[in-house]
């Protein structure tokens, strides 16, 4: 028996229109999908508000068009409501299968998950250990180097700097022999993210970048630029295992994927992979050993750069992968059979729901 479903989306972080677009793609979906043909309905639609933390409450209404969606997404923005926890506590007394479209900090880094393992809620949030660990680049890049051996896997030479150690930026910088990325160690979509050819003549802008990304992340990170492709796999974790979803080339014109390149991506530049593509069984087999051993409980896409050596470097992992219209996850699930609406009913019935347990 499929469970009611309900969608929590907004936040507090950085990553709040990200959050916004997966709501509206999955709702716009669920309103194109002909009544009898919906595998569930939904119940509730939460927003947690970017101002003041506190989570309003409404009933999907019946009958909503898409030419209403957006008056709707206003009136739910403006609607008042209540502490997280509270709101946390309530979701969990009426049973439902929430699926929690917070992306960013206090999304996808831990937080939410604590929260929802605490008050017993059940759907889509996963171990807060598991989110705190893909969240932090630094520590994920760590996790999947002593993972795999060089030849299989390798990650970019990185350095991870914190404010007091600003002083050192310049120099760490310039120990590198190519081109540096700078970046946040746990915002997402590429925010405050640059490539930088020469870190010496560009040590002013470097040590301004730190200073914006400081004002968001309590990290930042001076990693070595690695020339080549880039490649995305994402990945459905049901009680049965792994499913590995068809690879995704990014077709940019630039081998920087940087915030600039992600805005203006189209659909025709995500190229994804013919099912026997070599490099694709290649990625498709180390994305299910890194989601099987970090124990991913229901979606995430692993990123990578692969050079012109066909080296395999690992870049990042998107705990919760954004689902908007045009995103890549999107692109990989439509390859596979999938809508978003396929995506929340399989994992409404197939995931391996995350429980506390308490030694005694």
């Amino acid at each position: 028996m499929h469970p009611d479903v309900s969608l929590i989306f907004g936040g507090l972080s950085s990553d709040y229109e990200t959050s916004v677009s997966s709501f509206s793609n999955i709702i716009s979906s669920y309103i194109a999908t002909p009544v009898a043909k919906r595998p569930f309905s939904i119940k509730n639609i939460y927003h947690l508000s970017p101002t003041n933390g506190l989570v309003s409450t409404s009933a999907l209404p019946g009958g909503l068009t898409i030419s209403e969606l957006q008056d709707y997404l206003l009136e739910i923005r403006s609607s008042k409501g209540a502490k997280l926890y509270s709101a946390f506590d309530k979701m969990a007394s009426r049973g439902e299968y929430v699926v929690n479209l917070l992306h960013g900090q206090f999304g996808e880094d831990g937080g939410v998950q604590t929260l929802a393992a605490l008050s017993g809620l059940i759907g889509t949030f996963g171990d807060p250990c598991v989110a705190s660990l893909t969240k932090n680049k630094f520590a994920m890049s760590s996790f999947v180097s002593a993972l795999f051996s060089a030849e299989i896997v390798r990650v970019p030479k990185t350095h991870l700097i914190k404010p007091q150690q600003m002083h050192d930026a310049i120099r760490i910088s310039s120990s590198f022999r190519r081109p540096i990325v700078v970046k946040p160690n746990s915002l997402g979509s590429s925010q405050l993210t640059a490539l930088f050819q020469d870190a010496l003549s560009s040590k002013e802008k470097i040590v301004h970048l730190l200073g914006s990304i400081f004002e968001y992340d309590s990290a930042a990170l001076l990693q070595e630029f690695i020339p080549g492709s880039e490649y995305s796999c994402g990945c459905l974790v049901g009680s049965s295992g792994v499913i590995p979803l068809p690879v995704v080339k990014i077709e940019a014109p630039s081998s920087f994927f940087g915030p600039y390149e992600k805005r203006t991506i189209t659909v025709q530049q995500q190229k994804v992979l013919d099912r026997d593509d070599p490099m694709g069984a290649i990625l498709k087999s180390i994305s299910t050993m890194i989601a099987s051993a970090v124990g991913i409980c229901n979606t995430v896409r692993f990123d990578f750069k692969i050079t012109d050596h066909s080296e395999v470097y690992f870049l990042e992992c998107n705990y919760i992968p954004a689902l908007g219209g045009d995103n890549i996850f999107n692109q990989m699930l439509h390859h596979h059979g999938m809508t978003v609406i396929d995506l929340i009913s399989f994992t409404a019935l197939n995931s391996k729901p995350y429980a506390t347990k308490c030694a005694v």
